[in-house]
């Protein structure tokens, strides 16, 4: 079969893909927190081609393949929405979450958290339940008294912040951390991402701003998907007319054998 022939049919699905991260990063342009995504493509293996004489000619190709998928990690405005449990960061970071079933942690820009009450304690969460570590990498929490709330205790113990030691961090105060290399996180889902061992451990960012009753746009730029998904679309097109081509040759040489 014609080499050209697997080529297009790579090209269409490395598009298609392509298509497929585009229309997710369209369906979330209104989503808090959200982070784009791309294709990266890379060549695959070349072979040299040589004339009569035994001399150099040219480079033959076997296409190209998405050879992973990462996240524009660029810091978005904010907007304000006057919610006491909605916040934003206000610069580089991502606020730490730990699943309480499985103990897995993941990081998010997405500040949209509530309160959860257990027996004993109300937990700050996230819209999936995972709850928020503090500057210390524990869970944030707050006492329930019979006669209060967590709004009403947290202003109970305004003064108590400042008698803290040098060193210590409020219990309440939410962390936010980043990585010495950023490359190699990847998205899990629900505004989710994952570290591996390559991005070193989690560094403490004491002097960022989280911005409370606030959450950060999108980090979708409509009219760029758009351009992107025409680009896709005409490839992708035009791979499968490459497919047709090769198919339709093989068939007119099988039919003068």
């Amino acid at each position: 079969m014609n080499q050209s022939f697997y080529i297009g049919a790579l090209g269409a699905g490395n598009q298609q893909t392509r298509l497929n991260i585009v229309s997710n990063n369209i369906a979330n342009v209104n989503t808090v927190g959200f982070k784009s995504q791309y294709g990266v493509f890379s060549d695959l293996i070349y072979s040299q081609v040589r004339n009569a004489q035994g001399q150099d000619a040219a480079k033959s190709g076997s296409g190209s393949k998405i050879d992973t998928i990462k996240s524009n990690m660029s810091t978005m405005p904010y907007q304000t929405t006057g919610i006491d449990h909605d916040y934003a960061i206000a610069g580089d970071g991502f606020f730490m979450l730990k699943d309480p079933v499985t103990g897995d942690v993941t990081y998010s820009r997405d500040g949209r958290f509530q309160l959860a009450k257990t027996e004993d304690k109300f937990f700050l969460v996230n819209t999936e339940g995972k709850r928020v570590l503090n500057m210390d990498k524990e869970e944030i929490s707050y006492d329930i008294k019979p006669t209060s709330y967590p709004e009403e205790e947290e202003e109970a113990e305004d003064d108590e912040t400042e008698e803290l030691d040098e060193g210590e961090h409020d219990p309440r105060a939410i962390g936010v951390y980043t990585f010495s290399r950023m490359d190699g996180i990847q998205s899990v889902g629900g505004n989710g991402f994952a570290v591996s061992a390559k991005n070193g451990e989690p560094i403490l960012l004491e002097n960022a701003k989280v911005v409370k009753g606030a959450l950060e746009n999108s980090g979708t730029d409509f009219a760029l998907e758009m351009t992107r998904m025409m680009e896709a679309q005409r490839a992708y097109s035009y791979a499968l007319k490459m497919v047709q081509t090769s198919d339709e040759v093989e068939s007119t040489i099988n039919s003068l054998r």
